[in-house]
C-alpha cells in the first residue's frame, strides 16, 4: 500500500460518523442472523387429512355393536421443529387415534379425545396440537327396514272443481339402514310438498316421520336413495253413473239399486269422451244365483285405463227386492243333445232332474215338467273320446222355460252324469 492509499483509509476511519454507521450495520446483520437461526429451529407446519383410527372395545363388537359417524374422519396435526424436518413430514409419519372408551358397551353417543403420535423414522420435531381435539360417535346395533313411501304431495289447481292432479312416485318402497334406536323411531317415510297445478316432473327429497307425523333428524340413517321423482298429471273430471248387466233374467224384474249410483272420476280427456252415455258397468247379475230372498252383492269399481275415482269409492253395493216372488221345484226330464250318428250316450242313475223355479206366485203354482226343457250340453267335452271307448262325463244342463213363463227364472245350475261311447 502506498502512502497515498494509507492516507485515504486513515482519513475514512478517522471520522466518528463513519464508525457509527459501520457499527449499526454490523449490529443489524448480527440480529437478523440470530433471529433467522431461531426461526429456522422453531418452525411450525400443519399436516392435514390424517385418518383418525378408532376401534370399539372387544366386548362391544362381540355384542353386535358398531360405530356410526366414525367413517372417513380425519384430523389436522401441527408440528414444531427445524425447517428441514417439519417441511418433509407427511401423513405417513403421524398416527391419530381416538382414545378407546371402556364404557362403549351399550347403545349411545360417546365423545372421545384425539391424540397424535409419531410413527415414522423422523423424530427431530414435536407435536404441537391436534384438530379436532375430540370426536363424537354413535354406538348401536345396525338395523335395516323397508318402508312404503307415503305420497303427501299436494297440488293446487286454480280450477279444482273440474280438474284433478294425479301424482305418481318413481319408487314405491325404500330400504333404510342405521342405528337400531334411530330406525325404530321411523313411523313412515314420505315425500311432502305443495306444487302448482300443472303437469310436471320434480325431484323430491325423502323425509323420515315419527308416529305423530313430525320430521325426524337422523344423522346416521342412510337409505337406498335420498329422493324420488314425482310426476304430476292434471286430468279433467267427469261424473259417471254406475250400472250392471243381467243374465239368465226373467222378462220383467224389479228395479236394481246401486249405491253409490254415481261417482266422480278423472282421466285423459279422450278416455272420458269414449265412455258411452257417461255410464260405467261394474259387473253382471246372474239370476241363477238369486231366489225370492232378494239380491245384495258388492262389486269392485273398475275404471278404464288411466282413470281414477276421486270421490273416494272403491266398491258399490247392488240390491234388488225379490220378496214378492215365490219358488217351486219341478222334476223335469233330461234330454240328450249329442250327435247320435257319432256317439251313443246313456244317462247314469236318473233321466230326470229336480229344478227350482222362481217367479210370480200364480206362475210358479201352475208350471209343470212339460213347461221345462233340460238338455245336456256336450260343448268342449268330447275331445278325449276315442272310437269304441266309453268315457264318463259330468255334463251341464241347459234349462229353458216355456214362453208362458218368461216372467220366471231358473235358480241354480244343474248337471247330469252321462256315459258316452264314440262309434
Amino acid at each position: 500500500m502506498n502512502k497515498k492509499e494509507k492516507s485515504l483509509l486513515s482519513r475514512f476511519f478517522s471520522h466518528n460518523i463513519t464508525l457509527l454507521v459501520m457499527a449499526f450495520i454490523i449490529a443489524v446483520t448480527a440480529w437478523f442472523v440470530i433471529n433467522l437461526s431461531s426461526t429456522v429451529k422453531n418452525r411450525t407446519n400443519t399436516i392435514d387429512n390424517i385418518p383418525i383410527n378408532i376401534e370399539l372395545p372387544e366386548a362391544a363388537e362381540e355384542d353386535g355393536l358398531k360405530m356410526f359417524g366414525a367413517q372417513d374422519l380425519t384430523a389436522s396435526v401441527t408440528v414444531k421443529g427445524n425447517i428441514i424436518s417439519t417441511s418433509s413430514i407427511t401423513t405417513n409419519d403421524i398416527q391419530v387415534v381416538a382414545t378407546q372408551n371402556a364404557s362403549m358397551i351399550s347403545a349411545g353417543t360417546y365423545t372421545l379425545p384425539i391424540v397424535a403420535r409419531q410413527t415414522g423414522m423422523k423424530s427431530d420435531y414435536t407435536i404441537d396440537s391436534v384438530t379436532p381435539s375430540t370426536i363424537t360417535v354413535y354406538v348401536d346395533r345396525e338395523k335395516s327396514a323397508e318402508f312404503t313411501i307415503d305420497n303427501q304431495i299436494t297440488v293446487e289447481h286454480e280450477d279444482e272443481k273440474n280438474h284433478y292432479a294425479n301424482t305418481a312416485l318413481s319408487q314405491s318402497k325404500v330400504m333404510v339402514t342405521g342405528p337400531e334406536t334411530q330406525v325404530n323411531k321411523i313411523s313412515s317415510v314420505a315425500v311432502i310438498d305443495t306444487l302448482s297445478g300443472q303437469t310436471e316432473t320434480k325431484e323430491e327429497s325423502l323425509v323420515y316421520l315419527d308416529e305423530n307425523g313430525d320430521p325426524l333428524e337422523l344423522h346416521y340413517v342412510t337409505a337406498d336413495f335420498d329422493s324420488v321423482e314425482v310426476s304430476v298429471t292434471v286430468l279433467p273430471i267427469m261424473t259417471v253413473s254406475l250400472s250392471v248387466d243381467v243374465t239368465n233374467a226373467p222378462s220383467d224384474y224389479p228395479s236394481i239399486e246401486i249405491s253409490p249410483s254415481t261417482i266422480r272420476i278423472a282421466g285423459p280427456q279422450e278416455t272420458l269422451d269414449s265412455i258411452k252415455d257417461n255410464k260405467i258397468t261394474i259387473g253382471t247379475l246372474d239370476f241363477t244365483k238369486f231366489n225370492y230372498e232378494g239380491v245384495k252383492e258388492k262389486f269392485d269399481i273398475t275404471l278404464p285405463s288411466g282413470c281414477k275415482v276421486i270421490s273416494g269409492e272403491t266398491t258399490a253395493t247392488v240390491t234388488m227386492d225379490l220378496n214378492s216372488y215365490y219358488s217351486t221345484t219341478v222334476n223335469a226330464k233330461i234330454s240328450n243333445s249329442i250327435d247320435t250318428s257319432a256317439y251313443s250316450a246313456e244317462l247314469v242313475s236318473s233321466n230326470t232332474v229336480e229344478i227350482t223355479i222362481c217367479g210370480p206366485e200364480n206362475l210358479v203354482d201352475e208350471i209343470s215338467a212339460s213347461d221345462i226343457t233340460a238338455v245336456t250340453d256336450f260343448t268342449g267335452l268330447l275331445d278325449e273320446a276315442k272310437a269304441g271307448k266309453t268315457i264318463s262325463l259330468t255334463v251341464p244342463l241347459k234349462i229353458t222355460l216355456g214362453s208362458d213363463y218368461s216372467e220366471c227364472w231358473v235358480y241354480g245350475t244343474y248337471t247330469a252324469n252321462v256315459n258316452v261311447t264314440k262309434k
